[in-house]
């Protein structure tokens, strides 16, 4: 009996750099896997419309859009940091009432990172001509 209980101490402290090295691996890839979660934030983006000018914005139901997006702490952190104005381009628009969509395809981000939602997905923009 002491033998077999020998047998197992001595069996257990054997290539103690090779058991050490293989811990030290396995921590490394379970941070790495455990550092790999998506984290989701929301941002506020401004919207600013371009037209031309002989015509002028009269109004517009909301001057910033909320986009919700999901990837890496860090590349969300430094991206949710960062001011971002939306220019949208209506100069070729008559007057008018428009209902502009805010698509993600209209959003630049980084990459690593998703659009998980824009709210709200559409815009009036209300456009009138400019009186003399």
């Amino acid at each position: 009996m002491k033998q077999r209980i020998g047998y197992f101490g001595k069996g257990l402290f054997e290539n103690g750099s090779y058991k050490l090295v293989a811990l030290f691996i396995s921590l490394i890839l379970w941070l790495t896997i455990l550092g790999r979660r998506e984290f989701v934030v929301n941002k506020e983006i401004e919207v600013e419309f371009t037209v031309s000018s002989s015509v002028l914005i009269a109004g517009q139901s909301s001057d910033k859009i909320r986009v919700k997006l999901s990837g890496s702490q860090p590349v969300l952190k430094k991206y949710k940091e960062s001011q971002q104005v939306l220019q949208i381009n209506l100069s070729d628009r008559a007057p008018g009432l428009y209902e502009i969509d805010m698509n993600s395809s209209r959003i630049d981000v980084p990459p690593g990172v998703k659009i998980l939602g824009v709210k709200p997905s559409q815009i009036r923009v209300e456009i009138t001509a400019v009186k003399n």
